[in-house]
């Protein structure tokens, strides 16, 4: 097991353990699009309709834990 106190050999972006060969990658400038993001907000309609879509599956899931559970009994859709 290398602790890696040989040095590093820095080649372009990434960084090699002397010792053993262990690479590691030190420029993530290629994993960020340029410039800062922008920020992306939902129109009111679908922030209405996320929100009723929440609420509906909410109070299924409360009345489905309030209806009893035996094999052959109807209730409702429970969304995990």
């Amino acid at each position: 097991m290398c602790a890696h106190r040989a040095g590093w050999t820095r080649v372009g972006g990434e960084v090699r353990c002397d010792r053993c060969g262990t690479r590691r990658f030190a420029d993530y400038g290629a994993l960020r699009p340029p410039g800062t993001p922008v920020p992306v907000t939902p129109s009111p309609e679908t922030r209405r309709a996320a929100d009723r879509t929440a609420a509906r599956r909410v109070a299924a899931r409360q009345a489905a834990r309030l209806l009893p559970r035996w094999p052959g009994c109807a209730h409702l859709p429970v969304w995990r």
